[in-house]
């Protein structure tokens, strides 16, 4: 697994590659529901894979798709909590991607 470089900004848009497909990652904090959302794009394709998704730890996100790729966030405090506050991605979550 590839760990996806983060920061605390409350929106974040990176393009990565991974395996030969480009992908744009949007990530955004949600302050009325206190979560972080993401959005997966494949620009190459024009395919939106996901929009509005939640990250959540310990939960593979695409493992069900069709993608030959998932994500992953890792709490690295050991508690297993879900990032609830904007400063939490980057500094205790952090977010990988893998091949199925």
């Amino acid at each position: 697994m590839k760990q996806i470089p983060l920061t605390s900004s409350p929106y974040q848009e990176q393009t990565i590659e991974f395996n030969g497909v480009k992908i744009r990652i949007t990530l955004r904090f949600n302050s009325v529901g206190n979560f972080w959302a993401m959005d997966v794009y494949e620009p190459v394709n024009q395919r939106q894979i996901c929009q509005g998704q939640a990250l959540a730890c310990g939960v593979p996100i695409l493992s069900r798709s069709i993608q030959p790729y998932y994500f992953y966030l890792e709490d690295e405090s050991g508690a297993q909590l879900d990032p609830e506050s904007v400063s939490d991605l980057g500094t205790r979550c952090f977010l990988y991607i893998g091949e199925k």
